[in-house]
């Protein structure tokens, strides 16, 4: 029987050895890859590139596989949609622009961050196009304005007017990026140059079917079901995507964004400035109120800083300074009004020609032009209405108030020293000769100083 208990003893024990060794070690669960995702609405300005640079560095710290910009765009400023693809081309992760959500589109410069990220994606109900830059008007001779109205083309050959050529400059520049963009990518170059030269616009399923895009998703997880296995091309080489089960974070703005977001709206920037030239005027007027100043100096300061957001016509802005030197000068110099009249059409003509410039994306809206001008205008002209009655009412302080006043000697006073009182007030007092008792009338002569100089009141 022992015999027995004691072989199954030892068959349990080596059989419980043996598991042991041929056991394996428990896998560790794997961490789900993470992918950030930046929202991207309204003009490309600087903030915008504010907001992508900060999304790159944040996605790169925390070692997300992908950023995936969700953006919907009519367009924007030229500067800072350069320096956004320079952001994108040179990324250490895969930018995935997804031109979402439904009823969005990529317009303008928009059409060229797409061109630049290494996936293009799109949502059902959407569309891209519109590439054509418009920030210079037209102009040129009558031969070459008729030409450009019957042909869409662009001119193959330099005109006599320099705003066609810069024009076409413009274009040719723009034509030959976007081209290298889809090259780089291998996307459609076709649409890429006819969204410039034709403003062609198309949908989605057009988008995809001509290769200007690789997917058209529903949504954030089916947009990343169908990168899964995609071959990208980065600044290191190739890079195969996979993204079966990614974990995708939002990222939200936060308040210093959202604050450069708001200042770089172009009616908050003339505003700004508008009000900060008012408070400039009121303090050069009323010296000392402090407030007015240093509050006109932090609105000026924000909209010059505002202002890169306009496509600023510097004619324009000149003459709103010339508006504010004219409301300064009709302190001093007696023009009858004509000065301040000249003041206020300056901040009109200006406010119009700030509006009259750029496009339709980043531009100052006329009504409101108008409006601040003549309103800032009117409260100038108030302003210096009121500066200008107060400089002809007679003094209430001073020496002129002093001299020719009678008082009353309050010790004896002579050539050296002496007190008096003179409008309640107690003075130092000597005379240019002489000696005056106590009590005695006087009249103050002159100030020297603290010392008033004073002459006995002889009675009659």
């Amino acid at each position: 029987m022992r015999i027995i208990l004691k072989s199954f003893y030892a068959t349990f024990f080596l059989f419980g050895f043996i598991l042991y060794l041929t056991a394996e070690e428990p896998k560790e669960q794997e961490t789900p890859k993470i992918v950030y995702k930046l929202i991207l609405e309204g003009a490309i300005t600087p903030s915008s590139l504010d907001l992508l640079s900060e999304a790159i560095d944040k996605a790169e710290e925390a070692k997300a596989y992908a950023l995936i910009v969700a953006m919907d765009t009519p367009g924007g400023l030229m500067t800072s949609m350069d320096k956004m693809i320079r952001k994108i081309l040179s990324s250490p992760i895969p930018i995935i622009t997804y031109v979402s959500p439904k009823g969005a589109a990529c317009g303008s410069a928009g059409v060229y961050i797409l061109y630049a990220s290494h996936i293009a994606a799109m949502s059902q109900a959407t569309n891209i196009g519109s590439a054509t830059p418009v920030q210079i008007s037209q102009g040129g001779t009558n031969d070459e304005k008729k030409n450009q109205n019957s042909d869409t083309s662009i001119p193959d050959k330099a005109g006599v007017d320099d705003e066609i050529n810069l024009k076409r400059k413009l274009i040719n520049h723009a034509v030959a990026q976007i081209k290298s963009l889809a090259a780089y990518h291998n996307r459609d170059p076709l649409f890429a140059e006819k969204s410039i030269t034709h403003a062609e616009n198309i949908t989605a399923a057009d988008a995809k079917s001509r290769k200007v895009i690789e997917i058209i998703a529903e949504d954030d997880n089916d947009l990343m079901k169908q990168v899964n296995g995609r071959t990208v091309r980065m600044v290191t080489g190739t890079l195969k995507l996979e993204t079966e089960s990614v974990k995708i974070i939002t990222l939200e703005n936060d308040f210093r964004q959202d604050i450069l977001k708001f200042l770089t709206d172009p009616n908050i920037a003339y505003l700004l400035m508008m009000i900060g030239t008012l408070g400039i005027l009121a303090e050069v007027q009323y010296p000392g109120a402090v407030f007015p100043g240093v509050a006109g100096a932090i609105c000026l300061i924000l909209g010059l800083y505002s202002m890169q957001s306009l496509s600023l016509s510097y004619a324009g802005f000149g003459l709103i300074l010339i508006g504010l030197v004219c409301f300064i000068l009709e302190i001093s110099i007696l023009s009858y009004g004509m000065l301040s009249i000249a003041g206020i059409l300056s901040l009109l003509i200006g406010s119009i020609m700030i509006s009259d410039s750029g496009d339709s994306i980043s531009k100052l809206s006329m009504n409101l032009a108008i409006s601040t001008s003549l309103t800032i205008g009117a409260i100038s002209a108030f302003l210096v209405y009121k500066s200008t009655q107060m400089m002809k009412q007679p003094n209430h302080s001073g020496d002129s108030l002093l001299i020719g006043e009678e008082g009353i000697s309050e010790t004896e006073v002579n050539s050296t020293s002496g007190h008096i009182r003179v409008q309640g007030e107690l003075w130092s007092a000597k005379t240019q000769s002489g000696i005056i008792g106590k009590g005695s009338r006087l009249r103050v002569l002159k100030r020297e100083g603290l010392v008033l100089i004073v002459e006995e009141i002889l009675s009659t």
